[in-house]
């Protein structure tokens, strides 16, 4: 199955080119997540704090069958500049098994990183899936929270500052947090096979996330220094998996 990409800056657009394209991404956003508000789409999509909106949009046969809005924000820590990329990914179901979303944004990740060098470079996500949460850990053991681990208090102190942009935040544990997510449309079955795989990146999600399937998803952080992106990215392509 060969599946071609499109990448837009949405930031590099003129005001009636955003117009425009928000609608379009809005419109298979909605195939994905039905129950989102616009308001919410429109406010990750428009942050005024984002230096680069790339939208990756994935095509087989001329036809959209998954997207990934990749924002990168310029933010202060300690009065220090950082970056905090974020995404936001969604795949028609039968497309939802080919690590699309995570191969895009390492490679967003990656060029900025050589961009920008000499600013620190981090990834916050909140993940609302036992099975997306097991890729995300499996690719790197510097992706946080994870059992057996604690993570530094860089890493929590970055978790903390974008915490503060989320609402109705819910601590579970000394370094979990969890928030309401948009529910994406899947069936009894799929929820089903979401769980069959059990390994400890699964136990750990469920754990402390088993109202997952209500909406509830895991604040996770991990810094993207050169060294981390290169191992992810070898694992990735290896299919090695880190516990």
């Amino acid at each position: 199955m060969k599946i071609t990409e499109r990448v837009t800056d949405f930031v590099q657009l003129s005001v009636e080119q955003k117009h425009l394209f928000f609608q379009q991404i809005w419109a298979f956003d909605q195939q994905i997540f039905p129950h989102t508000e616009i308001e919410n789409l429109y406010q990750f999509v428009y942050d005024l704090d984002a230096v680069s909106v790339q939208v990756v949009q994935y095509f087989h046969k001329n036809i959209l069958v998954g997207q990934n809005i990749i924002a990168i924000l310029k933010l202060k820590l300690d009065h220090q500049p950082i970056f905090v990329l974020m995404s936001r990914a969604g795949f028609l179901a039968q497309y939802r098994r080919r690590n699309l979303s995570l191969r895009s944004a390492i490679r967003v990740a990656f060029h900025h990183r050589l961009r920008h060098p000499s600013v620190p470079l981090w990834f916050v996500t909140t993940l609302m899936q036992p099975k997306v949460y097991s890729l995300f850990a499996s690719r790197s053991v510097n992706f946080y929270p994870r059992n057996g681990r604690k993570m530094s208090s860089d890493h929590l102190r970055v978790l903390k500052m974008v915490m503060s942009r989320k609402s109705q935040v819910e601590k579970r544990d000394d370094e979990v947090f969890t928030h309401y997510c948009d529910i994406p449309k899947i069936t009894p079955e799929q929820l089903i096979r979401l769980r069959n795989k059990q390994d400890t990146h699964h136990q750990f999600f469920m754990q402390h996330v088993p109202d997952y399937f209500d909406g509830m998803g895991m604040m996770c952080v991990c810094q993207l220094d050169l060294k981390t992106i290169v191992e992810t990215t070898f694992n990735l392509a290896i299919g090695r998996k880190v516990r």
